[in-house]
């Protein structure tokens, strides 16, 4: 069946929108003026209506397309015509804006609004191009000169260039850390300029955007809030920017410069006053920092250390001239904090430290059954790591603070060690080493041998962790306390040298292939059958084709009742299960499910 058309559907969508207009709900609006310009497009009415909610809802483009119709259907329209120089003035067109208006107000002087127009226009251009202005050809005569000597000559014949089949991707230059900290600044003066207390809008808008928590189970309500987000930071840029069109940022520069003796010292008060405010927050957190460092409380300091970065990210060097040197001091002892974690202590036993040992190495460790400082200590963060992994990379390629770099480079090798990427975090942790070297930092250079002695232990790399050890060992000399480094490395090597469990499948192929080849034709296709279906059985139960001696504790079973759950597998050598219990009664049987 189809849909009865509703009677006088223009007139209702029609007076609906110019309600909804006042009441300012301009999407709801334009959705009306929508439906009443389907039942009926060459209404100049609903065309001038829609152009008026358009340009109040700052969408110059369709305000000007609609008036520029109700023109052509009706050209003596002043309704039509007030709205398309209203357009043009919200795209920023102030000259013709200002002739639409003129001629406007020859056909009709009341209301006054061609008159406003003209007024609200002229003031406009006075503004761009008036005594605030500035000496166009005075200020801007190197940037010229620098556009002519920049200019190719079309004329001119160009050589013509090699081009590759393969195609290659256009390279960006990425901004350095100077570079990007200028554009965000500028970023935020011009939103300040130009918005005024809306600018906090923009910038609560603009994080919002990169806010993991819009992402949800709850796709369409994400969607929705992800759109509303946008739109709402679209509508606030494109104001800027007409503000910026009618007023540029050199005229607001050229008006602050004008000679204000109180204001300028004013300025300076405030700037002396937020560099000492700045400085005794540095020095109160450092300290906090290396009290925590002195204790041996590495999950403090890490936090604190995060607080002061934050505190030394909003801070540039005008407001905060010893930025570099309180980073250096900040990741100093960062590193010694990470590198007071490499200790043995001498109340846990033998078992406690190898424990110890193999927590901090990555490798699997039991519950343990005395306290343990370091681990009680030790940093966690529960985040995604994947996550984590980008953010220190971005991190690090805008960063140009060496030890800054040193501690970037460390978290990066020992997150893609927890995630097993073992060669792309020996690459990181050589940088670090690199790095460290190049600035004579101990600390650090140490800091990433045991990131390297951490994914070699994990691998089974014996060799590699003695030369690491070995070249540590001497390294550390250079320390002030030399001997608590020392005797951890000692232990390290010592865990290492043992015989760690290894995959023993080749010994165990060559092994096969001897044994298969005193065979004859026939016992040869049965035995390897044999071998593959024993390749299947867990290791506890497989006959061993190796020679070893008998491991003691290998004739009795590890449990010794028969049903044990959470257990697939039987551990111990394997035994005949007993035979079900049978009853005397005829007929009846009970079952072992």
């Amino acid at each position: 069946m189809e849909e009865k058309q509703l009677f006088g559907a223009i007139t209702v969508y029609r007076e609906r929108g110019a309600y909804l207009r006042r009441l300012e709900q301009f999407e709801k609006a334009k959705a009306s003026y929508d439906e009443a310009y389907k039942s009926s497009p060459d209404d100049v009415r609903m065309l001038t209506g829609r152009s008026q909610v358009c340009a109040d809802a700052v969408r110059p483009v369709q305000a000007y397309a609609d008036a520029e119709l109700a023109l052509k259907l009706e050209p003596g329209n002043m309704n039509a015509r007030n709205m398309q120089a209203r357009a043009l003035y919200t795209m920023s067109d102030f000259e013709r804006s200002v002739v639409m208006n003129y001629r406007g107000a020859r056909c009709r002087r009341q209301p006054p609004y061609f008159i406003e127009g003209i007024n609200q226009g002229v003031e406009t251009i006075q503004d761009c191009i008036g005594v605030n202005a500035g000496n166009v050809m005075l200020e801007f005569l190197p940037l010229i000169k620098q556009n002519e000597a920049t200019r190719i000559d079309e004329d001119e014949p160009q050589k013509p260039l090699h081009i590759s089949r393969i195609p290659r991707p256009k390279k960006k230059r990425k901004l350095t850390q100077l570079e990007a900290r200028k554009n965000l600044t500028l970023a935020r003066v011009l939103a300040m300029k130009y918005l005024g207390p809306m600018a906090y809008d923009k910038f609560f808008l603009r994080e919002l955007t990169e806010d993991q928590r819009l992402k949800s189970a709850n796709a369409g309500g994400s969607i929705e809030l992800k759109d509303i987000v946008k739109e709402a930071l679209r509508s606030l840029s494109e104001r800027q920017d007409m503000l910026r069109a009618q007023r540029p940022y050199y005229t607001v520069k050229l008006a602050e410069k004008a000679d204000s003796k109180h204001q300028n010292k004013y300025k300076e008060s405030v700037l002396t006053k937020e560099r000492e405010v700045g400085a005794r927050t540095a020095e109160r957190l450092l300290k906090q920092i290396e009290k925590c460092m002195r204790e041996n409380r590495v999950m403090d300091l890490i936090a604190q250390a995060e607080r002061m970065q934050m505190f030394l990210d909003s801070k540039t060097p005008r407001t905060l001239p010893d930025k570099d040197s309180y980073t250096d001091r900040l990741y100093r002892a960062v590193g010694e904090g990470y590198l007071s974690q490499h200790r043995l202590s001498y109340t846990l036993s033998e078992r406690g430290n190898r424990r110890r040992i193999a927590f901090l190495m990555g490798l699997p460790v039991g519950r343990p059954t005395s306290f343990d400082s370091v681990m009680a200590n030790y940093p966690y963060k529960f985040i995604d790591i994947k996550q984590a992994t980008a953010k220190v990379i971005a991190t690090l390629e805008m960063c140009e603070n060496s030890t800054m770099k040193c501690w970037l480079m460390y978290e990066l090798a020992r997150l893609l060690c927890t995630q097993k990427n073992y060669a792309l975090a020996k690459f990181y942790a050589k940088r670090c080493q690199r790095e460290a070297q190049e600035i004579s930092n101990v600390t650090w250079w140490l800091n990433g041998c045991f990131v390297l002695m951490s994914g070699d232990m994990q691998q089974g790399n014996s060799n590699e962790v003695r030369i690491q050890v070995e070249e540590a060992y001497e390294f550390s000399k250079k320390m002030q306390d030399p001997e608590r480094v020392q005797a951890f490395l000692c232990k390290c090597a010592e865990m290492a040298a043992e015989t760690m469990s290894a995959d023993e499948r080749k010994a165990i192929v060559q092994r096969e292939r001897q044994i298969v080849s005193v065979m004859d034709e026939k016992q040869r296709v049965e035995t390897q059958v044999l071998f593959k279906r024993m390749s299947i059985v867990p290791p506890g139960r497989r006959f061993s084709v190796l020679p070893r001696k008998p491991e003691p504790g290998e004739a009795r079973a590890e449990r010794k009742r028969r049903c044990q759950r959470g257990l697939s597998v039987i551990p111990g050598p394997e035994r005949a299960l007993p035979a079900p219990p049978k009853s005397g009664t005829l007929g009846f049987q009970i079952f072992d499910i």
